[in-house]
């Protein structure tokens, strides 16, 4: 069965990106009311639909659930509204708690917010503002490059996939970035083996650049360009997301720089290839709930709808509950994540289970779509009753993964959930006389901004300690930090 609709009013349309020519970022950050009367304003935004040529978001997580959209029409034309989740769409723009008379197309390039002050008055807001919530990701490029890069290859990348190294085709390499901050008002990425490299967003050209950096001891600056992706517009999400520039250009020789130099630029074509990394992932669940043939362990493929999809591994399947491996991906038609065969990759019609969250990760698909701090931030604790309490307000924002019976209707599986697939314990180590306080073991205890946090495990008064420190540490996978 179909997505149910997200919005309604006039020219609405359901939980369809397809009525716009480019779906909508998925999940936005509202920041900076500090009035008391409107500070729940705060929090993280979910993409719902679409109302007058407008994406329409909903408040998430531990929040008030307001509703984030524009009207054309009213008193005050061409306005964006937050409005409480009480009030419909489109009907009551004199309910707004904040309000930005703007005709930008998207809510992060409004500004001048007002919000609702005391005696319903609306007072200015300098700094609210709505930001993108991009996935903190690292990301693989695999690039035929010139011989300066051949020697960069990762070595951990290519064993991890099974590779030799810098056997990623040809004589390309498989480069490994890492987040290195923001810059322009986009993410950028410098190479894990060498900093100097760099991915980022040049505005003036609108271009994303991987280019190699000099050192500010060096004057800084761009030293020389090894590819660059077709300008955008704003039209497609590759001017927000650099793996989804589907056309890159390559220069002939090195560039002087900005400068072109002797270079002439030509069409990468496969010879430039880009996408997000994952770690493996586990779907686990209750056996009288979740199919036998859904449960194991699930290993990134590719990218699909701008989000990693996963296959299910061989050695889990079971030919007496199971004719071949199950596929995770993001159905952005329906706004879900989904479990299908993989003939069904792209097909949301035959679907096995899904959940209803716009997540990044699948992993946080189920905790109301994103375990950034600021969720929590909006939660306004001091207008819940007393017997509300914290535990109670998080386990409401969950969701809940739902599996297809025979019939073709839908029942909830609550203790179904994915997770990812990394140590449950590490060690904290320093040299061999430090006394460090914050040395010793850790234990996993959950998800923060979409990584695992650990607590360290402080032994009781009393308790035995090994005597032997190398049996301790057998049992642990360690890490040094």
């Amino acid at each position: 069965s179909s997505a149910p609709a997200a919005c309604t009013g006039r020219r609405a349309s359901g939980a369809g990106a397809a009525a716009m020519a480019v779906p909508p970022p998925p999940l936005l950050r509202c920041y900076g009311v500090r009035v008391p009367a409107a500070k729940a304003v705060n929090g993280i935004y979910e993409f719902q639909g679409v109302l007058d040529g407008r994406p329409v978001y909903h408040q998430t997580g531990v929040s008030s659930g307001n509703h984030l959209w524009f009207s054309e029409d009213g008193e005050e034309s061409h306005c964006w509204f937050v409005t409480p989740k009480d009030q419909p769409l489109g009907g009551k723009p004199e309910a707004a708690i904040a309000k930005c008379v703007s005709a930008a197309r998207w809510p992060w390039e409004a500004t001048g917010w007002t919000v609702c002050g005391k005696s319903h008055r609306f007072v200015p807001a300098p700094n609210m503002q709505f930001q993108l919530v991009l996935p903190a990701a690292e990301l693989t490029v695999r690039i035929e490059a010139p011989i300066s890069l051949r020697r960069r290859s990762s070595r951990a990348d290519a064993g991890a996939e099974g590779r030799a190294p810098g056997s990623s085709g040809g004589e390309g390499v498989a480069l490994r970035f890492r987040g290195a901050g923001a810059i322009n008002e986009r993410p950028m990425y410098a190479e894990a083996d060498d900093a100097t490299l760099r991915l980022f967003w040049m505005p003036k050209m609108s271009r994303w650049l991987i280019a190699t950096v000099r050192s500010p001891d060096d004057g800084g600056g761009i030293a020389t360009i090894t590819a660059r992706s077709m300008p955008d517009d704003g039209s497609t999400w590759a001017s927000m997301l650099p793996w989804e520039a589907r056309a890159w250009e390559m220069p002939s020789c090195p560039t002087l720089g900005m400068e072109d130099g002797d270079a002439v630029w030509q069409a990468a074509g496969r010879r430039l290839h880009m996408e997000m990394r994952s770690p493996p992932l586990q779907l686990t669940g209750d056996r009288a709930d979740v199919p036998e043939s859904l449960i194991g362990l699930y290993e990134p493929q590719g990218m699909f709808h701008s989000r990693v999809y996963y296959v299910q591994r061989l050695e889990d399947i079971s030919l007496e509950n199971s004719v071949g491996p199950k596929c995770l991906w993001f159905a952005e038609d329906r706004g879900q994540w989904v479990l299908t065969d993989p003939t069904c990759l792209g097909n949301s019609q035959e679907v096995l289970a899904r959940v209803n969250s716009r997540a990044w990760w699948p992993w946080e698909a189920h905790l109301g779509g994103s375990t950034s701090p600021v969720t929590l931030g909006a939660a306004p604790f001091a207008c819940l009753p007393v017997w509300f309490g914290g535990a109670t307000v998080l386990a409401g924002s969950r969701m809940s993964w739902e599996v297809a019976e025979h019939s073709g209707a839908f029942y909830k599986a609550k203790d179904m959930m994915v997770s990812l697939v990394c140590a449950q314990k590490i060690m904290v180590k320093a040299a061999e006389r430090a006394t460090h306080p914050f040395l010793g073991t850790y234990e996993r205890k959950g998800l923060v901004s979409s990584r695992p946090f650990y607590m360290q495990i402080v032994p009781e008064a009393g308790a035995d300690v090994a005597e032997d420190p190398a049996e301790a540490e057998a049992a642990l996978q360690q890490f040094v930090l």
